[in-house]
């Protein structure tokens, strides 16, 4: 772990998937502080599957984490992690700072599939994630976040978040999102609605009849409601829910659905979710 900054500790992460001729393995993997992975493995043949631990004291104000995956050409990788990351409250006025950066080589594929984050009053965060696409990658990625804890019935009602979601594809701009929350846009008709729970998932190489199947999904009710659209091959999915495990469960069940039509390749269910 690296205390260099008194502010809060620094961790980061750089994952490098490249592809033999039997399997994707993991060529690069650089860490400094609390954040770590547990040893690759294989339920789908050379497909690699990781699971990716974050800080297991969580994160508060002043903390940094910088993730960075690159898939090589030919290599296909899935990640998700055990448990859910938990952002604490700030101390004064001193924001954690959590950066993500995903690069898809063309022939490639990434599935980023991680537990949801939960948000404790208080928290004040700045959230960046981009993914940059080349050629024919391919992408299937979601991101959960839980504002307090809505099954203690804790609202999220101080703090300040700032999130940043970019999609680009051989260096242009596919979808460029941008949202500050705190605790007056909770019940903004135009922010949260009231709803404690959002998601956002993106996957490529999608069809018009992908986007269709999606709003015709009976799955959902007021306690969970959804939109989707489509720019170019790509399909954004937002979610607004009560609770976490109802994003979760629409997520997955639109996975499993797209998963064959998108990569070729039946649902294999990491088998870290039914823990």
């Amino acid at each position: 772990m690296s205390n260099t900054n008194q502010e809060g500790w620094v961790a980061k992460l750089e994952l490098n998937f490249s592809a033999s001729q039997s399997k994707t393995f993991l060529s690069k993997r650089e860490h400094i502080g609390p954040l770590a992975i547990q040893r690759p493995f294989y339920p789908e043949q050379g497909l690699c599957h990781l699971y990716l631990l974050h800080p297991p004291g969580g994160v508060v104000g002043g903390d940094q984490l910088s993730i960075g995956i690159k898939t090589d050409a030919n290599s296909s990788a899935l990640i998700t992690t055990p448990g859910a990351t938990k952002i604490y409250r700030s101390s004064g006025h001193k924001r954690s700072i959590i950066n993500q950066n995903f690069s898809i080589d063309s022939n490639s594929s990434l599935e980023w599939l991680p537990m949801e984050t939960i948000i404790f009053p208080g928290a004040r965060s700045k959230f960046s994630t981009k993914f940059s696409l080349f050629g024919n990658a391919k992408v299937a990625a979601w991101e959960i976040h839980c504002l307090g804890r809505p099954a203690i019935n804790e609202s999220f009602n101080t703090g300040n978040l700032e999130f940043s979601f970019e999609l680009w594809r051989d260096e242009s701009p596919i979808l460029l999102d941008k949202l500050i929350i705190d605790e007056s846009e909770l019940d903004n008709v135009v922010g949260l609605r009231g709803y404690p729970v959002y998601g956002t998932f993106i996957f490529s190489n999608a069809s018009k009849e992908a986007l269709d199947m999606i709003r015709s999904n009976q799955f959902l009710d007021d306690d969970c409601v959804f939109g989707a659209t489509q720019i170019e091959d790509i399909v954004i999915i937002r979610c607004l829910a009560r609770k976490t495990h109802l994003v979760q469960d629409f997520f997955r069940e639109v996975w499993q659905t797209i998963r064959p039509l998108v990569f070729d390749r039946e649902a294999s269910i990491p088998r870290i979710w039914a823990t």
